[in-house]
């Protein structure tokens, strides 16, 4: 009996922590700082994330450069770890897209919270979101996709602007009647243009594109212009 006890303690602990890591009424920061925190603990659980990492890292420059149907060995060579190993952290193409895509999203929301006292602070996301969107054109997909993959990023997405909207309508910095969807909208409408920006040609297109939805939602002068 004296045996199993410590193996007993360590699963009351492990049920402990899952209950309370997923518990969902437990805001997402905290969560995420469990997960941190449980694996600072754990050397396995250390390597895990550091080949998550890389994987993430590897897939946002590969889907970058040869698009998001690029085979997944290069991005597992990329990363410097097997196709085994990507499948153990992403069991699908679609799953890798969304974590690079989730994110994207975790760092708007950031860039959001940061910019809620300022009046333009709604410009200056929406200029970050299209500066994102050269880098990683799959981000636009958010604004507009219907699958359960993409859904909850979507709405997150639109919820880091709405408070900026708000404070940009209550300061005349954007045009009456501008909504949260015309802001999403704006990202893929800005895609083919951008993706000529990336590729190093149609600068001209590029910076067209941003000043037309820039004039489009906002009555301040574009950025640079």
């Amino acid at each position: 009996m004296c045996g199993g006890a410590p193996e007993t303690s360590e699963r009351r602990r492990h049920e402990t922590y899952i209950k309370v890591r997923f518990h969902p009424q437990l805001p997402r920061r905290v969560s995420r700082t469990m997960d941190t925190l449980a694996t600072m603990a754990d050397p396995t659980r250390r390597d895990a994330a550091r080949n998550r990492a890389r994987l993430l890292v590897a897939a946002r420059q590969v889907f970058a450069t040869h698009g998001p149907a690029a085979p997944l060995e290069t991005v597992a060579a990329e990363a410097g770890v097997s196709r085994t190993t990507l499948h153990r952290h992403f069991a699908s193409r679609e799953a890798l897209a969304s974590a690079v895509l989730e994110q994207n999203v975790a760092d708007l929301e950031s860039r959001a919270a940061a910019l809620v006292d300022a009046d333009s602070g709604v410009v200056t996301l929406l200029h970050h979101a299209l500066d994102v969107q050269v880098a990683s054109p799959s981000f636009a997909l958010v604004a507009l996709s219907d699958s359960p993959a993409l859904g909850d990023l979507a709405r997150r997405t639109a919820a880091a602007f709405e408070p900026l909207l708000a404070r940009g309508l209550a300061a005349g910095v954007v045009h009456p009647g501008v909504t949260t969807q015309h802001l999403m909208l704006a990202l893929p409408m800005a895609m083919s243009a951008l993706a000529l920006e990336r590729h190093g040609r149609g600068s001209a297109e590029g910076t067209q594109a941003r000043e037309i939805v820039h004039r489009g939602l906002f009555t301040t002068a574009p950025p640079g212009l």
